[in-house]
């Protein structure tokens, strides 16, 4: 796609001012500026960008976007933040949104913050739609608490031109009240959703949730104590 090459091209001159900007601001003197610059000298394509920044304080931040056409019908919209607070947090984010005219289209974005505590979620995620009805989605993300506690999901899926979706994902967390399994897989109309949680005493339910379209659900479920021994999931 044509559009895929011109976001990424204008999306990293966004990324460095952004953090360059945000590098210089003195967080002692407030201050907001916004800029914004509108542009058609190419024949092949038009857009407009504008940024956004700002300290005080508190802490600095800054915006910045834009969009371009690809002259066929199709655009590209791009985006990105960052941010630093005044006891050391600090984070930022980055996304694109294109379309080639033909009816095709994708989205990409990522995204990182750290807390002053040590704690931090850094993640990405992805999707394509095209014009013969096919498509996919994808996504990772990854955190991380100051006491401890982690949560961790990814996923991957297509979609065929009938329309059914195929892939599957994956979701952990822990933390001091327990923690928690999930995962789903789905397959030509049918999936499968299957649950682990364990709380701080060590009591378990384990769960199964299938489907098939058309045809409707069923669920199962168990819940064990930290022996081992079944007990009512339902007190």
């Amino acid at each position: 796609m044509q559009t895929t090459s011109i976001t990424f091209t204008r999306l990293a001159p966004i990324a460095f001012v952004a953090a360059f900007a945000l590098g210089l601001s003195q967080p002692g003197q407030a201050a907001m500026h916004r800029a914004h610059r509108s542009a058609s000298a190419s024949p092949v394509a038009v857009g407009s960008d504008h940024v956004i920044a700002g300290s005080g304080a508190n802490g600095s931040a800054i915006h910045a976007g834009g969009w371009v056409g690809n002259g066929n019908g199709g655009a590209t919209h791009v985006s990105g933040g960052a941010f630093r607070g005044a006891n050391g947090a600090s984070g930022w984010r980055g996304s694109y949104t294109g379309t080639d005219g033909n009816g095709n289209a994708s989205h990409g974005g990522a995204h990182s913050v750290t807390g002053a505590n040590g704690s931090y979620d850094n993640g990405h995620n992805s999707w394509t739609r095209n014009a013969d009805g096919t498509g996919s989605a994808n996504w990772q993300n990854s955190g991380r608490g100051a006491n401890g506690g982690a949560v961790d999901s990814n996923g991957n899926f297509t979609r065929g031109s009938d329309g059914k979706w195929t892939g599957s994902s994956q979701t952990s967390a822990n933390g001091a009240k327990g923690s928690y399994s999930g995962s789903t897989s789905v397959d030509d109309g049918s999936g499968v959703h299957d649950t682990t949680y364990t709380n701080a005493s060590g009591d378990t339910y384990n769960g199964q949730t299938t489907w098939n379209q058309g045809q409707g659900y069923t669920h199962t479920g168990t819940c064990t104590d930290a022996q081992g021994h079944s007990i009512p999931c339902h007190k």
